[in-house]
């Protein structure tokens, strides 16, 4: 059948229910179009949902490292001090000794 002419006796068989397995196939084909149209919206709002979820562990996690960051910076520094509070007698004691001998 020709896209922009029809015959009478086309159109008069398409009205006459030669076409009715054509129009049912089509119908079908629109109905699993739409299922597929709504499946993709629910997959669409499910992504959305999940990244956002993500978004929120990621800050999450981002505020956990920071604060692991400056933790580790705190003992780090209080370790020090305590290396040197340690350190400080021991290099006296190793002068008193090497000065002792001479």
């Amino acid at each position: 059948m020709d896209e922009k002419y029809v015959t009478k006796v086309e159109f008069q068989a398409f009205r006459d229910g030669e076409f009715d397995a054509l129009r049912s196939d089509v119908r079908e084909l629109q109905v699993d179009v739409r299922e597929l149209q709504d499946d993709v919206r629910e997959l669409r709002t499910e992504f959305t949902e999940f990244r956002a979820e993500m978004r929120g562990d990621m800050k999450v996690l981002n505020v956990r490292m920071d604060n692991m960051a400056r933790n580790f910076e705190k003992s780090n520094k209080v370790m020090m001090w305590v290396a040197t509070v340690y350190a400080v007698p021991m290099l006296f004691m190793m002068y008193k000794i090497l000065v002792g001998t001479n």
